[in-house]
């Protein structure tokens, strides 16, 4: 399912049952909890569910700041006094359209993309806040278990295996024969954006390779970079490389590897009973918007309006930015509008035993339906400008 599509079931669903459901909900009262297990635990996934409610209402508004701010400088408009959506959608579609006409007219644009982490700390705290209330036994455990060893970064004093990744960022190069995700410096044998010494089958007005080029090249490379890569380069040696300078190794390391990072959401703790799937669930969100993201950067070549040229590059950062962080937080963000349609009736059925929870589950849904319209705008603002510079 798409970006845009997600976000809109979270606005539609979580929208519906604060208004209704759980209204409802939390008016009936029954003696034992309803199909999502104890009260004990119903409490606790009220907790969790709170605390993501609470940071999707905090990054909403930061989001929108950052993504019309960023979409006005490429526009050429006034940023608005207080921002709607509806400001969001129009001042960025107005960007889309002057970033699709430059590279209709030959531009291009080379990026360095941000390296997004999961906040593992605050994954970790949500969920046992939850299993707390739940009155169940957990085992947090470590990052490594909880995270796929595809999408696990950590620092490899050893070889980086075949197919993983040596992961450098914006200002450090890493040495690389592979795929460049980023700015190569060195040969290239494969499609170049960006200067070429050598051949080039498609040149920009301004000589720069826009093409399949064979030589030396300064930009992105996407087969075969043999030199330094700002970005992620995919190891093809045979044996695996050791990544250059303080790189890191996402996706493999043939030793131990420390400082584990996981660029994907964490898989359930070991729990005791079904606790252990929900709690998850219910707390992606909160660790998920408040990832930890590399700055990327941005090189634009063949561009003839220097004025834009200068906008985009201190603007389009920005947005890829948010776009790497909304990668890591759309599905966790869908399931958010999942678990607090799975868990309204159970709200109500067991509102003499948790309390006040009950009222402040009702007040955490429609916080979420509320923050949920807004980030789905950003999130699908800042993706289309981004797509339509290529980023």
């Amino acid at each position: 399912m798409s970006q845009n599509r997600k976000l809109t079931s979270l606005v539609s669903v979580v929208a519906l049952f604060g208004a209704t459901g759980l209204l409802a909900a939390a008016c009936s009262n029954k003696d034992d909890g309803g199909g999502g297990g104890s009260c004990a635990e119903i409490n606790g996934r009220v907790t969790a569910l709170q605390t993501s409610a609470q940071a999707l209402t905090a990054v909403s508004a930061s989001i929108k700041t950052d993504v019309v701010g960023a979409c006005a400088k490429i526009a050429g408009m006034p940023v608005p006094g207080t921002p709607t959506d509806d400001d969001v959608t129009n001042i960025c579609n107005v960007a889309k359209g002057k970033i699709t006409a430059a590279i209709n007219a030959g531009a291009s644009v080379v990026v360095v993309p941000p390296v997004c982490t999961v906040d593992a700390n605050a994954q970790i705290m949500c969920e046992g806040s939850c299993t707390a209330k739940a009155d169940v036994t957990c085992d947090p455990g470590m990052i490594e278990a909880r995270c796929d060893p595809g999408d696990l970064s950590v620092e490899c004093s050893g070889n980086c295996k075949v197919n993983a990744k040596c992961e450098g960022s914006a200002t450090v190069g890493v040495d690389c024969q592979g795929k460049c995700e980023g700015s190569c410096s060195g040969t290239c044998t494969g499609k170049c954006t960006g200067t070429c010494s050598g051949d080039c089958t498609v040149k920009n007005a301004d000589g720069s390779c826009n093409g399949t080029c064979t030589g030396m090249c300064g930009g992105e490379c996407d087969a075969n970079c043999m030199g330094s890569c700002k970005g992620s380069c995919t190891v093809t040696a045979m044996g695996g490389v050791k990544c250059s300078g303080n790189a890191r190794c996402k996706g493999g390391c043939d030793v131990t590897g420390t400082a584990p990072r996981c660029e994907a959401n964490l898989k359930p703790p070991s729990c005791e009973g079904s606790a252990s799937a929900q709690c998850n669930a219910d707390c992606e969100s909160s660790a998920s918007l408040k990832a930890d993201c590399t700055d990327p950067s941005v090189t634009i070549v063949g561009m003839a309006d220097a004025t834009l040229k200068a906008d985009l590059l201190v603007a389009l950062p920005a947005l890829i930015k948010v776009t790497g962080k909304g990668k890591l937080a759309i599905d966790a963000v869908g399931k958010l509008a999942n678990s607090f349609t799975d868990v309204a009736g159970d709200v109500g059925a067991c509102t003499l035993e948790i309390g006040a929870a009950a009222g402040t589950f009702v007040a955490a849904a429609s916080a979420s339906a509320q923050a949920s319209v807004s980030v789905s705008v950003s999130f699908s603002a800042s993706a289309s400008v981004t797509g339509s510079a290529g980023a």
